[in-house]
């Protein structure tokens, strides 16, 4: 990864007086010496972090780009590099991963983002028509934010570097935390910083003297693919993940880790990763979480509280692979201070922060350079199908339905009466809808519960975020205490979970402070396009969830992975750690209501009866829905957004 940055006065004051606060606050993400371009009135800014052999190639900024029509300051790595330096007539072997982004846009100008397969951001100075085009790739895997106030437009990587400019005090966005609160999620193109908006993942931005235009650049095809058998679809797949695996791979140094869980995803990654690897003889170290032991919380027979013994079947089937299994010795309030610096968004599931970041530490420890994850994979790898149940019967094909539900049934997945429900389920009406969750002994999750909002803040927190998508074009979310998703097909579901502001800035965090870069094949351009265009009933053949990627996995993963109906879930742990910090937990939860601009949107009775209620150590009173929604979720969730939101305010709180 890299720090790339740049300020245009459009007024055409000295942009090139900013470099040295630039180049100071860039120093946290890259470890060479800054480069940058100017003209007077605009400068572009660089300082690089190697991470692949060509990283060390000359960059578009080392020369002052008088035959260039482009100036390019990249943060790039791409996947497919020697076909991008095949259409340009250049050799791959010679040139940085930035230096064919930016003969790429010289080539096609605004259009060459669909050619680029990678993860990347990019600003680009045109000199011929004075515009400044900033771009992130189709996942967001990259992150880049902007400030535009009247004639003065600067961006940079991270807020941090943006903030050095001295004309952009630091502040926090209140209305954003609040969104974030209620809908787990900023707005489309917002952050937590008051004047600094996200350039979109799939997005490009183009400023200029005539004002600002915004495109979505990534417009995946959608049409089904068609194709003759199940086995095609299943060499489809394989083919595409094992090219987004092996694309990870590439370094300049150190060895690769993964996450590996109990899960599809990580499994899928991890194990394609050890496989590829074993080719040259390299190792790999699987990494995976474990709970303290004692008290854990397992949600019911169908949850798995200790991920690691499945884990450690998979580890056993490769050879080159070595398991580490890792156990949080903090509490998630322990590393609260670091990370609301760290982190330029509050850390939505804060229990996990413990266990994600004890991973990281181990991992730098052993030499560890790249780490894989899956975090992506619901949407790409290991979308279940059960949605066909739906989409058949809306389209009238009650034949492949009836093939669906029977295999269901005889498979053990579901009975009628399940099959019956997740094929009318959208369409009932929420009383009727209880009633049938109630009948089939499925617990029904209630939004409210899990927020600290007081109800009016709850209600226009839900209704600000809905018309900020709108107004970004996007579908606005299901803003229901309910979190029903009706009238959508799997693709449109898909889709909505891939439109966020992407997660590079969390990835930009931990490289600066481990030295590791996270990389997520199952974010991987071509495979997610791939995902998307294979047919929902495809995924769940003959009734088999997960039919596609079962098949793929068959020679990777144990059978009792493979087999297993149960969710891993992550810190079930949660409730001993948040007694081990008993004291500091209720310290957070005071200062809720001491800080008044959160004071003034949460409930601070509902505050004050948690704070006083809060169980015993080892009672069975954490051992229930309510004390999950309520001190797992809620009081946790709210702990990280305040603590970050007063950070960003330098509060004494």
């Amino acid at each position: 990864m890299t720090a790339i940055c740049t300020l245009w006065d459009r007024e055409q004051g000295d942009a090139s007086a900013i470099a040295p606060r630039f180049a100071a606050a860039s120093r946290r993400y890259g470890r060479t010496p800054w480069r940058e371009w100017t003209d007077g009135s605009v400068l572009l800014g660089k300082r690089a972090y190697p991470l692949l052999p060509e990283d060390w190639q000359a960059d578009p900024l080392d020369d002052d780009g008088a035959a260039r029509r482009w100036i390019v300051a990249a943060d790039v790595r791409l996947t497919e590099r020697e076909d991008l330096a095949r259409q340009l007539g250049l050799d791959a072997g010679g040139i940085s991963d930035s230096a064919l982004v930016a003969a790429a846009i010289e080539r096609w100008d605004e259009t060459a983002f669909d050619r680029i397969y990678g993860v990347f951001a990019v600003i680009a100075w045109d000199r011929h028509r004075r515009r400044l085009i900033l771009v992130r790739d189709a996942l967001g895997e990259r992150p880049l934010f902007y400030h535009i106030d009247g004639a003065r437009c600067s961006a940079a990587s991270m807020p941090d570097v943006l903030l050095a400019d001295p004309a952009l005090p630091a502040a926090p966005d209140v209305e954003q935390y609040r969104q974030f609160l209620r809908m787990n999620a900023f707005a489309p193109g917002h952050c937590a910083f008051r004047g600094i908006r996200v350039v979109r993942p799939g997005h490009l931005l183009v400023i200029s003297d005539d004002g600002v235009r915004e495109m979505a650049w990534w417009q995946p095809d959608l049409s089904p693919l068609r194709l003759d058998t199940q086995i095609e679809y299943e060499a489809a797949l394989a083919l595409a993940l094992d090219a987004a695996v092996g694309a990870c791979l590439r370094r300049d140094a150190g060895q690769v880790g993964a996450h590996l869980s109990s899960g599809f995803d990580s499994t899928a990654v991890a194990t394609t990763a050890a496989r590829i690897l074993a080719r040259d003889g390299e190792p790999m170290t699987a990494f995976v979480a474990a709970p303290r032991e004692g008290q854990v919380r397992t949600m019911a027979a169908r949850h798995v509280a200790d991920e690691s013994l499945l884990a450690a079947k998979t580890a056993a089937m490769h050879a080159n692979m070595e398991l580490v299994r890792v156990v949080p010795r903090a509490g998630p309030l322990a590393a609260l201070m670091r990370a609301r610096s760290l982190y330029a968004s509050p850390v939505s599931n804060l229990c996990n922060l413990p266990w994600f970041e004890a991973i990281n530490e181990q991992a730098r420890d052993l030499g560890v350079r790249v780490l894989l994850h899956g975090s992506t994979g619901n949407t790409s790898l290991s979308e279940s199908g059960v949605w066909a149940l739906r989409e058949m019967a809306r389209q009238g094909r009650f034949g492949p339905w009836l093939r669906i539900a029977r295999g269901l049934v005889r498979g053990g997945w579901m009975r009628w009466r399940g099959v019956l429900f997740n094929t009318v389920e959208d369409m009932l009406p929420d009383r009727l809808w209880r009633w049938a969750m109630t009948l089939s002994g499925q617990g029904i999750e209630d939004e409210r519960a899990m927020t600290l909002m007081a109800p009016g803040a709850y209600a226009q927190a839900a209704a600000a975020h809905c018309r900020d998508a709108a107004r970004a074009g996007e579908r606005p979310p299901d803003s229901g205490d309910l979190d029903r998703e009706r009238g959508i097909s799997s693709v449109d579901f898909r889709l909505s979970t891939l439109r966020t502001n992407g997660d590079g800035d969390q990835y930009k965090a931990m490289l600066a402070e481990w030295g590791l870069d996270l990389r997520d094949p199952t974010a991987d351009r071509r495979l997610v396009e791939l995902a998307l265009r294979i047919p929902v009933e495809r995924l769940i053949w003959n009734g088999e969830p997960r039919a596609i990627l079962r098949r793929v996995l068959a020679d990777r993963a144990p059978p009792e992975v493979l087999d297993n109906r149960q969710r891993g879930y992550q810190a079930a742990d949660w409730a001993q750690a948040i007694w081990s910090e008993r004291e500091a937990f209720i310290e957070e939860m005071e200062r809720l209501e001491m800080y008044e601009p959160t004071a003034a949107f949460l409930d601070t009775d509902r505050i004050r009866r948690l704070i006083d209620g809060l169980p015993a150590a080892g009672s069975d009173a954490w051992d229930s829905d309510e004390a999950e929604n309520s001190y797992r979720l809620a009081c946790l969730r709210t702990i990280s957004a305040a603590s970050h939101m007063r950070h960003i305010a330098r509060s004494n709180l």
